[in-house]
């Protein structure tokens, strides 16, 4: 049961591809060659970026793959192609229906970020996400996965929460304990601040750059 709920998001993507007219074209088109963005852009009269968010889609539902081509003398382009002509999907209907759409995952996880960052940051595990945003074990399971994969929404929470204490130099312990969060979060976020160039660590001490 647990692969089945790891993988159910994937199949929902896959549906999803397999219903839109604009990804569906791309697919056909690919069948034929490789093709870049530009080249996918052009044919169909689309935005760059328009193109982009459906390649990353296809992607995310593992339809294709990005491959390196040269052409002349340039740099390689980036070309994508299909990675398989055949599809099997498995689909627990009850699982797969009582999973929310994009929109409202989305909503649940950013919630779900704000209300850890307000109380504090420990362990993130699936059991947790049920509890406190009192949804279904599988829907908890998709977020968690996704935190998993991208913790970034927690560690820019943490990162804002600390400039907020930061009226006078602390330690990393001392943030943690002021936050309620564990060292390790603590420790990425004082990362990004520092990477952004926004606070210094200096003998174990983080301050605000002025």
């Amino acid at each position: 049961m647990y692969i089945t709920r790891s993988k159910i998001l994937k199949l929902k993507k896959i549906l999803d591809a397999l219903t839109s007219d604009a990804k569906l074209k791309i697919l056909r088109r690919l069948l034929r060659s490789p093709a870049s963005a530009t080249d996918l852009a052009e044919e169909f009269g689309l935005t760059l970026p328009a193109i982009a968010s459906h390649i990353k889609d296809l992607e995310d539902a593992g339809l294709i793959r990005a491959v390196e081509r040269r052409r002349g003398r340039g740099r390689p382009a980036k070309m994508y192609t299909i990675i398989r002509k055949r599809i099997t999907l498995d689909i627990d209907l009850e699982i797969l229906l009582g999973l929310p759409d994009e929109e409202e995952l989305e909503r649940l996880m950013e919630e779900y970020v704000r209300r850890k960052v307000e109380e504090g940051v420990k362990k993130v595990n699936a059991d947790d996400i049920r509890r406190t945003l009192d949804v279904n074990q599988v829907t908890a399971r998709v977020i968690f996965d996704r935190l998993s994969s991208n913790p970034q929404p927690i560690i820019e929470g943490i990162a804002e929460r600390i400039i907020g204490l930061l009226k006078e130099e602390k330690t990393t312990a001392e943030l943690s304990k002021e936050l309620n969060t564990d060292r390790w979060w603590i420790s990425k976020a004082v990362k990004l601040l520092s990477d952004r160039g926004i606070v210094k660590v200096k003998s174990g001490r983080v301050g605000l750059l002025s």
